[in-house]
């Protein structure tokens, strides 16, 4: 099996994304290239699930004997962590599904995250390409249920 993208699942609802990856790295430093942290916009929490790519299959391995069916232990949560592969495989594959989603307008700590694969970099944060079709953003946005406004941060 050469999957490496995972829906990691059961997640306390407190959990930050800065907390996640922490939780990650503690088995597997520096070997996830993308992360996101499904997010609640109404009240701030995640919504208990996250994707996660792995740069090889014996890093999700190692992660998922250190972690799977293992209890949280944090946030007061009695939650056990659960995965399940992905739809969509790979760090390819979801910057395309993500680069032209409306997500990318949100918070910064909200929007999918990517990280150097190899390399001096590796591991460490890399920018998210551009979107490469407006059409696809609005109506992504459109299909979230708000019109799409561009992002007034980065004015």
């Amino acid at each position: 099996d050469t999957r490496t993208t995972v829906m990691i699942k059961n997640i306390p609802n407190k959990m930050s994304d800065r907390d996640l990856e922490r939780f990650i790295a503690d088995v597997v430093p520096g070997r996830i290239d993308f992360f996101y942290l499904r997010m609640d916009f109404g009240n701030g929490c995640n919504v208990g699930y996250a994707f996660v790519n792995f740069i090889t299959v014996d890093d999700l391995l190692k992660f998922a004997k250190a972690r799977l069916g293992v209890k949280w232990n944090m946030y007061s949560s009695d939650k056990i962590l659960q995965m399940s592969y992905a739809n969509y495989q790979g760090k390819e594959a979801l910057v395309e599904k993500f680069k032209n989603s409306a997500i990318m307008d949100e918070r910064e700590a909200w929007r999918p995250k990517i990280f150097y694969s190899d390399g001096p970099r590796q591991g460490r944060p890399e920018p998210f390409p551009a979107p490469t079709h407006q059409k696809r953003k609005e109506r992504s946005a459109h299909n979230r249920g708000a019109l799409y406004v561009p992002n007034m941060r980065s004015l």
